[in-house]
């Protein structure tokens, strides 16, 4: 029913199911604002995908589309939606799903108590992103290389509970900042950690209400081990649960006093196309690369990108072909005269509840950049959210984009110029953007000047 192919170098496996994927809605009133939380666990949801998403869960339950907010944990080991152009069933099926939770959730609104707790974790996580004495930077797949190049994790893992009038849980959200990846090749269909983690909190301390998960700012974090096995996803899960589970009952719930949201468009700017000299070198580089893998199959580097040094050839081939391809297209482009835009929109989405702020992004930022939000919020506590309301691909500070690699430079390729996705990596200065906004919002939210 669903072709994984879409993506380079992730394969599910469909006759064996991990933990379960879900559709979970929260929703929540104050005064005459709604909001409606949707979390899926699915790797992501496409700026084409969401916008029809957002507009008929909305009006399944008589709210404003720009009150529906799509949170995907960005599980690695999900069925891809497919492309609206063609047949796309597990779309269709996803949408029931998510237009039926949203109403079930709708229905069953009640007077409600509010709380939040965090607590720090490490050993669950690293930064993937290791520096180069060349300026350049390695995409490491060993935790203990990237635990060693001293570049920042986040090892918030914040909480937050809803309660009835008598205390009892009505719902709970968990936020942690790493990706959903332990598996990547050849893995069975899964929530991965989010699942295992959400699914043992309701169940031991949540009194079977549902827990959301949330996928923090980690566009360059992983979680520990990559390129595991499904019961490292599992042990991971469960592990973080039971060290969420004492604080998320200590937690203290009261009405809340203060309810604020708002969205905006912040339109980021992107690099200009490369010169058709440019894409000639690139092309024939990766051509190089290729030929040369017949005599010597752990090459690793070509573009500034390493491929893992035992991956099987099929596998580096895989990774490394679609660069080639898209610069093909890109001179055929410049050629036709077709103009690429300098700026690409993202919309941004603020929830305040008493000191807590969430800014949901439709995309992947960096580490650092959640920690620029929460440090610059007037807040007692920020995050930034990623894969929220669309998917934009990567984004990170200047000197991440300096320094080039995957995620900043080259990710953008594996759309191949489809018209709706971002053609061209963010230029210098986005990242600074995008936090600058989401602090302007706030403040405007909060009734500052």
């Amino acid at each position: 029913m669903v072709n994984n192919s879409i993506h380079s170098n992730m394969t599910v496996r469909f006759d064996e199911l991990g933990s379960p994927i879900n559709t979970k809605a929260l929703a929540l009133t104050f005064g005459d604002k709604n909001i409606v939380l949707i979390a899926l666990d699915i790797s992501g949801v496409k700026n084409s995908h969401s916008d029809p998403m957002r507009k008929a869960i909305a009006a399944g339950i008589g709210v404003n589309p720009d009150e529906i907010i799509l949170s995907a944990s960005h599980s690695h080991s999900t069925p891809f939606l497919e492309p609206m152009d063609g047949p796309h069933p597990y779309f269709d099926f996803v949408l029931r799903q998510s237009v039926e939770a949203a109403k079930e959730a709708w229905k069953s609104l009640r007077p409600a108590r509010f709380g939040h707790d965090v607590i720090y974790v490490v050993g669950a996580s690293f930064n993937t992103r290791v520096p180069m004495p060349d300026g350049g930077v390695k995409f490491t797949r060993d935790f203990r290389e990237g635990l060693a190049s001293g570049r920042p994790i986040d090892p918030r893992l914040n909480i937050i509970r809803f309660d009835d009038e008598n205390g009892k849980p009505i719902a709970g959200w968990v936020r942690f900042a790493t990706h959903p990846a332990c598996v990547i090749f050849n893995t069975p269909i899964s929530g991965e950690y989010p699942g295992y983690l959400t699914e043992r909190l309701s169940e031991t301390v949540a009194g079977g209400t549902p827990v959301l998960f949330g996928y923090g700012a980690s566009g360059d974090l992983n979680c520990i081990p990559m390129f595991g096995s499904e019961s490292d996803s599992r042990n991971l899960g469960r592990q973080l649960a039971d060290l969420v589970a004492p604080a998320f009952e200590k937690i203290h719930t009261k009405k809340p006093r203060r309810f604020l949201y708002g969205n905006r468009t912040v339109d980021l700017p992107l690099d200009p196309a490369p010169s058709i000299e440019i894409l000639d070198k690139e092309i024939e580089e990766i051509k190089t690369f290729i030929k040369a893998l017949d005599t010597n199959p752990e090459l690793e580097w070509v573009m500034g990108i390493n491929c893992k040094k035992k991956w099987p050839v099929k596998n580096k081939i895989n990774h490394v072909k679609p660069l080639a391809e898209w610069a093909e297209l890109m001179k055929q482009a410049l050629k036709s005269g077709r103009k690429f835009p300098l700026t690409w929109p993202s919309e941004i989405t603020a929830l305040i509840i008493d000191d807590m702020g969430l800014v949901f992004y439709p995309g992947e930022p960096f580490a650092e950049l959640g920690f620029a939000l929460s440090a610059q919020s007037p807040l007692k506590e920020t995050l930034l959210m990623g894969m929220s309301n669309g998917a934009n691909g990567y984004i990170g500070t200047d000197e991440d984009r300096l320094r080039g690699g995957y995620e900043t430079y080259s990710s953008v390729r594996y759309s191949k110029l489809k018209e709706g996705l971002r053609p061209l990596p963010y230029a210098l200065g986005a990242g600074e953007l995008l936090i600058g906004n989401c602090i302007s919002l706030i403040d405007e939210l909060c009734g500052k000047k």
